[in-house]
C-alpha cells in the first residue's frame, strides 16, 4: 500500500490522521504486472479475463465476442494522436501521457452504453479493497472523442452552440447503495458565447468528496448528441491518480499538492512546500480556526504571536500535529 506522508525536517511531536491512496501506474504491484505492447497498448486488453489490479484499486475490464471487442479501463501509454475521429485514436490520451507528463502511463476508458442499457454490469467500476473515502482524480479527453465532437464523423455530429458531454462519477458504499454523484463536463458548448465553450485537452481534477465512503465508483457518460442507440459522441476518457482516503477529505487538488509541512521551532514558523496551490490551514486543539493562509511553491505560517501547545496543521489533503 502506497503512503504518502508529511515530512518533518525538525524534531517535532507529529502524528498523522489521515492516509491518502493514489493510484501510480508507473508502480504495479509485482503480482500485477502491467505490460505494454510497442505502441504503448496494455498487453492485455483484449485477453479475457483480465482485471487492472494496481495498490488498493481494482479497475473493471471486460472481453467481449471472443477477443473482438471490449470495455472498462485499460493502462496506456500511448503518446501518438492521429487526429483522425476514429478508432485508431481509442488507445490515447489528449495530453499525450498521464498527470506526471508525455509518456508516462495512466488509464484509458471505454464505457459500454449498449452492455449497461441490456444488463446490470457497470462497464466502468473501479473497486477498493476496503470503505475509503473518495477524495478525487484527474481526468483527460480521449483523442477519438474529441475530435469526434471538434470535426464530426460517420456515427456523431460536430458539436455546435448548445451541445455538450459529460462524464458522470456514482459513489457506491459497501452495502450497494449508492451514495451519490458528481458530473464534470469534457465538452461544454452551451454558452451562446463561443469564447467560452469549453472542449478539455488536458488533465484536470474532478473533486468526488461528495461521494462521501465508498466500496466503489462506477462511471456513466452523457451527450447532447443522441441517437435512436443512445449516445453517438465516442464514449471514450482517461483517467489518473484516482486518490482515496482513510478519513473525509474536501481539499481540492491534495494529491496534486502532495505538499510538505516542516516546524522550525527556533523562529515559531511552520514552513509549507507544495508544487500546487494549496490552503494550509492551522487548528487549536479545540478544533477552533487559528489561521489559514495559501501557499504555492514555498511559505511561512508565522506561528511565534500564538501561546504555546498543540496544534493541528491541515494542509494538501493531510493533517498533522505541532508542539510549540
Amino acid at each position: 500500500m502506497r503512503k504518502i506522508l508529511l515530512v518533518f525536517a525538525v524534531c517535532v511531536c507529529s502524528a498523522v490522521a489521515a492516509e491518502n491512496i493514489v493510484l501510480d501506474l508507473s508502480k504495479p504491484n509485482p503480482e500485477f504486472p502491467i505490460e505494454y505492447d510497442d505502441k504503448g497498448v496494455w498487453s492485455d486488453v483484449y485477453v479475457d479475463g483480465s482485471n487492472v489490479f494496481v495498490q488498493e484499486f481494482m479497475f473493471s475490464h471486460e472481453v467481449l465476442y471472443g477477443g473482438l471487442a471490449f470495455n472498462g479501463f485499460f493502462p496506456s501509454k500511448v503518446t501518438a494522436i492521429s487526429e483522425s475521429a476514429d478508432l485508431d485514436d481509442q488507445w490515447g490520451c489528449m495530453a499525450k501521457g498521464g498527470f506526471a507528463g508525455e509518456g508516462t502511463p495512466y488509464l484509458g476508458a471505454y464505457w459500454d452504453y449498449y452492455t449497461e442499457s441490456t444488463s446490470d454490469t457497470k462497464t466502468c467500476e473501479v473497486f477498493t479493497s476496503a470503505p475509503y473515502y473518495a477524495v478525487g482524480c484527474y481526468v483527460c479527453n480521449n483523442p477519438y472523442t474529441y475530435y469526434a465532437i471538434e470535426k464530426g464523423n460517420p456515427y456523431s455530429t460536430k458539436f455546435e452552440q448548445g451541445d455538450w458531454f459529460k462524464l458522470v462519477a456514482h459513489g457506491v458504499d459497501g452495502q450497494g447503495t449508492e451514495t451519490g454523484t458528481v458530473e464534470y463536463y469534457l465538452a461544454d458548448y452551451r454558452s451562446e458565447n463561443a469564447d467560452d465553450w469549453k472542449l478539455n485537452d488536458t488533465w484536470e481534477w474532478v473533486d468526488l468528496s461528495e461521494l462521501g465512503q465508498i466500496a466503489s465508483i462506477y462511471f456513466t457518460m452523457e451527450s447532447s448528441d443522441t441517437g435512436d442507440y443512445g449516445i453517438n459522441t465516442p464514449t471514450y476518457f482517461c483517467l489518473d491518480k484516482l486518490t482515496v482516503s482513510t478519513e473525509p477529505s474536501s481539499v481540492e487538488e491534495s494529491v496534486a499538492a502532495q505538499a510538505k509541512v516542516y516546524y522550525d521551532r527556533s523562529n515559531g514558523t511552520v514552513r509549507v512546500e507544495s508544487a500546487q496551490l494549496v490552503e494550509a490551514a492551522v487548528y487549536n486543539m479545540s478544533g477552533t480556526l487559528v489561521m489559514k493562509q495559501l501557499v504555492e511553491g514555498s511559505g511561512a505560517i508565522d506561528m511565534s504571536a500564538y501561546p504555546a501547545g498543540v496544534y493541528v496543521v491541515r494542509c494538501g489533503g493531510y493533517s498533522t500535529k505541532i508542539v510549540k
